[in-house]
């Protein structure tokens, strides 16, 4: 039997506990500065999303819906508050009619910046904690800061 197939043990959970524990401390600091900056943590993520499509793969509604893991109409609602507050804009794909693009204005662009900054400083300050808790669940038990 296998570490991934065997039952797991306490040293797993522990392990596993520390990296969501690790995840979430993350992700509540991303929370808070996006609030901070006035927008909600989905809208920098669907930001984000945009801007960080790859240059092949167009920031269609579609792409976004699987990027942020949400229904189709959430993220429709998600790019219509963006766009009226003035931080993202939707238009028809030229090639494609049927599918709308969604980029970052200028005023989206100075705010995933400063979220962004924000946000690398956060992950190089947790690095090694993350790496050691993720490492841990791939070796198969908790390693101790």
């Amino acid at each position: 039997m296998n570490a991934a197939t065997r039952q797991p043990r306490t040293i797993d959970y522990q392990a596993l506990a520390e990296f969501r524990y690790e995840i979430r401390r993350f992700l509540r600091v991303s929370e808070e500065a996006a609030r901070a900056a006035g927008i909600e943590p989905q809208q920098h993520q669907l930001l984000l999303a945009v801007k960080g499509a790859p240059a092949d793969q167009p920031a269609t509604i579609a792409y976004l819906t699987e990027r942020m893991q949400l229904q189709h109409h959430s993220v429709v609602g998600l790019v219509d508050r963006l766009e009226a507050r003035g931080l993202a804009r939707r238009r028809r794909d030229p090639m494609d009619h049927r599918r709308t693009l969604v980029s970052v204005t200028a005023a989206g662009e100075t705010v995933l910046h400063d979220l962004s900054v924000t946000h690398r400083e956060e992950l190089r300050s947790r690095a090694g904690r993350l790496v050691a808790a993720m490492g841990a669940i791939v070796q198969g038990g908790a390693t101790r800061k």
